[in-house]
């Protein structure tokens, strides 16, 4: 029995000091349509039927299926006009049921650095998130936890969030049956949200602007 609670104390301690929430060091993809926009590409074709691909030396290729959306690399005149080139020696003709678009600068702009993070104050923004929070004053942050014995389970507070501090948000529900609405920050952590009767105005939530939203795209 003393073991266990001397191991339970060491997880709460080591959560307490090593719990951060921190932005990944990950490459951001810039999405065009339905594909990532590469460097080197020219442009992209929408096919509206389904579609004959060529190779380099005149042959028939695959058959694209309507609807899909191919990054083009090149072009090249022929005797039937020009031919979009997709990568991989195939090309489709100009003349096919398709639509040809070239990027925006704006889009282009993001691929000079395409490791570059969207950040929105403190934070990097990332998909699926829905608000950040800062803190206002001193908050408690909990984890759900489940029961040992088999029963319901419960919050577990982990450590002090300090003013200024700024997280990601990714719901605003209640965690459990029973418990207040909170604040979900990924990974089973929870704050509660500003409540007179509890804790008062303790952070501040706001929503991302269409604008950062549309970097994400």
């Amino acid at each position: 029995m003393k073991k266990n609670i001397l191991i339970a104390i060491v997880f709460t301690l080591v959560a307490m000091f090593s719990f951060t929430i921190t932005s990944e060091a990950s490459s951001t993809q810039v999405m065009w349509g339905k594909t990532e926009l590469k460097k080197g590409q020219i442009g992209k074709v929408t096919l509206y039927a389904d579609v004959a691909t060529y190779k380099a030396d005149g042959s028939r290729g695959k058959v694209l299926p309507a609807g899909g959306e191919y990054r083009v690399y090149t072009f090249r005149t022929d005797i039937y006009g020009g031919e979009y080139g997709l990568g991989d020696g195939l090309f489709v003709n100009m003349y096919s049921a398709l639509k040809y678009e070239t990027p925006s600068k704006a889009k282009l702009a993001l691929l000079v650095d395409s490791s570059t993070k969207v950040m929105w104050g403190k934070t990097e923004l990332k998909a699926g998130q829905i608000g950040k929070v800062t803190i206002l004053k001193e908050t408690t942050l909990f984890k759900v936890i489940n029961s040992v014995d088999g029963g319901e389970p419960g919050l577990e507070p982990i450590r002090q969030l300090m003013p200024n501090e700024e997280f990601r948000i990714y719901s605003a529900k209640q965690p459990l049956d029973g418990y207040v609405p909170m604040y979900g920050l990924g990974g089973g952590y929870y704050i509660v949200q500003n409540n007179t009767m509890l804790n008062g105005v303790s952070v501040k939530y706001e929503t991302p602007s269409k604008a950062k939203l549309a970097l994400l795209n």
